[in-house]
């Protein structure tokens, strides 16, 4: 710069000494009135030079608030970042709304630092109330950090928050609400954790002086209440371990989770407060879902405001199932598998809920999502926590890394409905997934009583009736899903890629059984089949790769086996390449096949009447003779 302005200087000099001399041939100027207008000269140019080099100072105020905002951006956990982000239209803002906003914010933010300075404490609400918060928290986007885990039961997972624990602890003083359910079914989790107890807190040496533990502890339980064992934190380790043995079985059936994350919340937020500055971690103990997940925007927003993170220790969901199971044991030790709601692991079921018909036996609420389920889950990712798998499914499992390629949208609800109106092939499968759940899908019968050929006749149009009503539901639901068909190759993430093709590949296999079913009835009360062997009295139809029913069964058999055999072949290893591949296993022709049935001795009328379940026995002794009898066992109670 000092050179530049140099030679400007020796430039202008120049110029301006013959325009001096010209001017006094006519008349002398002042040498000193020559020397000023050099000066001015030579002081406007430097002075544009510096505002052409600099710009206005207001431009860059305008710039740097804008650049702040931008690398606050909201993101998401990488692990769940391809399916996930925040690239939704919905969350774009313009550059003047995101400077406005950041101003406000930090307004708010000083506002609140004052508040928590002088913040006291409060009372418990009442148990019904949950304090709601701004109608914006409940549909912001929260940072995603966390997901499902399978650690290896309860002593793995009981491990793997020990770790967490720890890693709190380094960084500040940290409180820990162990918030377990109440239910009979987790009594013997409850126990387990309790033996765990010692492991946990005798890995932290500071806890030797309990005055001076760094670490607090709160044992709380739910059911259709909620209990606060601990009225205030504690650091007696024996204590805590006696409160969760002490734990009563709530047999009332419901599971109010939510309600009860976020009344902790509440009566121990003051641990957040600047002025008592703790860590603040909720550990969920339960093997359902949560009666009240109506609750979740809620208490998520709750929880990730006031910096709780939510963990939890529970079983796998089902895959697209609402219904999952739980093990009972009774007092004599017997155990039995109990119904309860423990799915799905998404927002809204994505798989038809169809029979395998025909098929080898399928429970479908038996088959795991590897994942937990939705909400629990996603409680646990926008707070910063975990999901952590104690058990999984005693049926079918899945690889958990696996799964983690299909993971479902944990963003907020609003964002998984405005991307599913964005896609036809989306809505058109939520809208059949849907109706399957709410209108259940029967197969009839495959096997049929034949003394004679008028009994075969009889049974035969009974099973048609069935038949017909398959037809037409079967025909509604291929309807709903070819809907989406032309925006099939629209779809990116594999979780809806595979969960389409398995929806219509099953769709149209299902309509393939049940026009072959009638139309084979059709042609066996016209002309009855005759017995190869003497004696036989019953026909089954079984499955056969033979399509005997004519050219448009065929082509439709075509199309689902297209549909099925692209699941198992970009989706290996998954729960839709699983029930592609029970789809696939059995033929979508028909055949029939004779056999013998014994009706007296069974106790059936006829074919289509299937074997009674036995009653579960426990053996009592008689009080009065004192002898052993067997008595029904009663059922289990609401769990």
């Amino acid at each position: 710069m000092s050179d530049f302005t140099s030679d400007s200087y020796r430039q202008s000099a120049d110029e301006a000494v013959p325009n001096a001399a010209t001017v006094s041939g006519t008349r002398e100027i002042p040498a000193w009135a020559i020397s000023l207008a050099v000066h001015i000269v030579v002081l406007l140019m430097l002075r544009s030079i510096i505002y052409v080099a600099t710009g206005p100072e207001t431009d860059n105020l305008i710039t740097s608030v804008v650049d702040e905002f931008d690398e606050r951006d909201y993101k998401f956990d990488v692990t769940v970042q391809d399916m996930v982000g925040n690239s939704s239209e919905a969350n774009t803002l313009t550059s003047s709304q995101a400077a406005a906003q950041v101003v406000n914010q930090n307004q708010q933010d000083q506002i609140k630092r004052e508040l928590e300075e002088d913040i006291l404490e409060i009372e418990a609400p009442p148990i019904n109330e949950i304090t709601q918060p701004p109608a914006a928290d409940l549909t912001s986007v929260v940072e995603t950090t966390g997901t499902s885990e399978k650690t290896g039961g309860v002593e793995g997972s009981i491990d793997r928050m020990t770790y967490e624990v720890i890693n709190s602890l380094k960084e500040r003083e940290t409180l820990v609400v162990w918030l377990f359910d109440e239910s009979g079914s987790l009594a013997i989790r409850r126990n387990e954790i309790a033996d765990r107890f010692e492991n946990i807190y005798g890995q932290l040496d500071s806890l030797k002086a309990e005055r001076n533990s760094p670490l607090k502890t709160a044992i709380v339980g739910f059911g259709q209440d909620i209990h606060f064992y601990t009225p205030e934190p504690i650091t007696d380790i024996g204590k805590a371990v006696n409160l969760v043995r002490g734990i009563k079985d709530d047999d009332s059936g419901k599971e109010m989770a939510f309600s009860a994350v976020g009344q902790v919340v509440n009566k121990w937020k003051r641990f957040r407060s600047a002025r008592d500055k703790h860590n603040c971690m909720i550990v969920l103990v339960t093997d359902e879902r949560g009666d009240d997940f109506e609750h979740l925007e809620a208490v998520a927003a709750m929880c990730s405001k006031t910096g709780f993170r939510v963990y939890c220790i529970g079983n796998s969901s089902p895959f697209g199932r609402e219904k999952g199971y739980v093990r009972y044991q009774y007092s004599d030790g017997y155990e039995v598998d109990v119904s309860v709601d423990q799915g799905p692991e998404s927002v809204r079921m994505e798989v038809l809920d169809l029979p395998y018909w025909g098929a080898r036996g399928v429970d479908s609420g038996r088959i795991s999502s590897g994942l937990g389920p939705y909400a629990l889950t996603r409680l646990c990712a926008e707070t910063g926590g975990l999901y952590l798998i104690a058990q999984d499914s005693r049926g079918k499992q899945f690889d958990v890394a696996l799964m983690k390629e299909y993971l479902p949208d944990y963003r907020p609800m609003r964002f998984y409905e405005q991307d599913v109106t964005r896609s036809a092939t989306k809505m058109a499968l939520l809208t059949a997934a849907e109706g399957t759940r709410l209108s259940r899908v029967s197969a009839p019968t495959i096997r049929f009583r034949a003394d004679t050929d008028n009994v075969l006749r009889t049974e035969a149009t009974e099973a048609q009736k069935a038949a017909a009503i398959l037809g037409q539901r079967v025909t509604e639901i291929v309807t709903q899903l070819e809907a989406g068909e032309k925006d099939r190759d629209k779809l990116k993430e594999p979780r809806w890629q595979a969960a389409y093709d398995l929806a219509m590949g099953r769709a149209l296999a299902l309509q393939a059984r049940a026009m072959g079913y009638n139309l084979m009835l059709a042609q066996m009360k016209v002309a009855p089949k005759a017995y190869e062997k003497e004696g036989d009295n019953t026909w089954t139809m079984i499955a056969s790769a033979e399509i005997q029913t004519g050219p448009m069964i065929r082509k439709i058999v075509t199309r689902a086996t297209e549909y099925l055999s692209r699941v198992v072949d970009d989706h290996q290893g998954t729960p839709w390449a699983y029930l592609a591949e029970l789809e696939l296993e059995r033929q979508m022709g028909w055949a029939w096949e004779e056999s013998y049935v014994n009706y007296a001795e069974t106790g059936q009328m006829n074919g289509n009447n299937e074997p009674k379940k036995g009653v579960q026995f426990l053996e009592e002794v008689d009080p009065k003779t004192g002898k052993k009898k067997l008595v029904p066992r009663p059922k289990p109670p609401s769990l």
